[in-house]
């Protein structure tokens, strides 16, 4: 019997238990405290949930996070996803905007062979006749340089590029000469297989000895508010950045003229020198340098105030002994870059210390705005 009422008892003692937690429960429930505390509870749950889903792992990209900010003209722009497609497939995704730069010097999208990838097959120049097939055979010629170019042991991209110029030869070379590209073999390279002839501009007829410059000038930051207004080195002056901005407009759609941009037919196909370039520029940012149709670098140099390269600002016109003294003019842009329009590769930017450029530089720089 004690059993039997012990059992009983412990029965009793576990209904009330569970009878006084329910009323607690109820007025927990009931009571405006615990109404709140319930609220603040399920408040806190949704922010970690929402903390969670944006903490979370994502795909890594496959570019190479330069994105927009590359000089690259709408006509090569618009094979971005091929591009994407093919580099990822030969195992390069993250060199697509290394590849687009090349397609920019290449053909600048104008030509159906785009990365002029026919040569690379055993063909005559632009046999390719559809961009995607270009595209694909150009990124799969491009990996198997890139890899070869793996084994320097300096300057793998530039060896890789210069390859793809000259050939797969040319790595093998500098990797035992040099350990890999330098622009001083490059050149010594285009000399060998030029055998002494040279082109009217001074370089090597074989290849392009400076394809390095001319492709990578094409990775600099965009000028200005171009390109999604992504820039590291956008300056604050709004006259300044207007020109430049009206200029970059034209990047890798343009061509250089001696006397072109002196009337709305040329400017409207992109056709300038690098005076009618300048002027074009300014004259959208509401400063005139002059008469269009007489306008030279002679005539720009004497405006505005001279100032020494150490103390140039972005906007500044920074000029060159090309053909004659200052025969050449550009706006510069900052970090040793400078927008201009020159012969073969129309408006684009270019670097202060390009072997070229910089051999050319005088020294003299105006300011037209203050």
């Amino acid at each position: 019997m004690s059993n039997i009422g012990n059992s009983l008892k412990d029965g009793m003692q576990s209904l009330i238990k569970k009878h006084l937690q329910k009323k607690a429960i109820m007025w927990f429930l009931g009571s405006s405290v615990g109404l709140i505390i319930l609220i603040g509870l399920l408040v806190l749950v949704m922010v970690l949930g929402v903390i969670a889903s944006l903490g979370g792992e994502t795909e890594p990209s496959n570019d190479d996070n330069i994105g927009s900010t590359i000089n690259i003209s709408p006509e090569v722009e618009k094979y971005r996803s091929a591009v994407q497609k093919e580099a990822a497939a030969n195992g390069i995704p993250e060199l697509t905007n290394l590849i687009l730069a090349l397609i920019m010097q290449e053909s600048g999208g104008r030509y159906l062979d785009i990365m002029q990838a026919s040569e690379s097959l055993g063909l005559p120049p632009n046999t390719i006749s559809n961009p995607y097939e270009s595209i694909r055979v150009g990124v799969a010629n491009f990996a198997a340089t890139y890899r070869l170019a793996e084994k320097a042991k300096i300057n793998v991209t530039e060896t890789a590029l210069q390859g793809y110029n000259f050939g797969s030869g040319f790595i093998g070379w500098s990797i035992k000469r040099d350990g890999g590209w330098t622009q001083k073999n490059a050149i010594e390279f285009s000399r060998i297989y030029s055998k002494g002839v040279k082109r009217p501009n001074g370089t090597w007829r074989y290849g392009d000895q400076y394809y390095v410059d001319h492709v990578m000038r094409y990775l600099q930051p965009g000028p200005g508010d171009n390109n999604n207004g992504q820039s590291p080195i956008k300056g604050g002056n709004k006259v300044i950045e207007a020109a430049i901005k009206a200029g970059s407009t034209y990047i890798g759609r343009s061509s250089y003229i001696m006397g072109g941009g002196r009337n709305q037919r040329d400017i409207a196909k992109g056709i300038f020198d690098c005076s009618s370039f300048v002027h074009y520029a300014f004259k959208q940012a509401g400063v005139s340098l002059g008469n269009l149709s007489s306008t030279t670098t002679d005539t720009i140099v004497v405006q505005g105030k001279k100032v020494s390269y150490a103390k140039a600002k972005r906007g500044d016109l920074v000029f060159f002994d090309t053909y004659k003294k200052n025969g050449h003019v550009g706006i510069y842009l900052g970090d040793g870059t400078f927008l201009n329009c020159q012969n073969s590769y129309g408006v684009s930017i270019a670097s202060m210390s390009n072997t070229y450029w910089k051999s050319k530089f005088n020294g003299v720089v105006v300011r037209i705005v203050q």
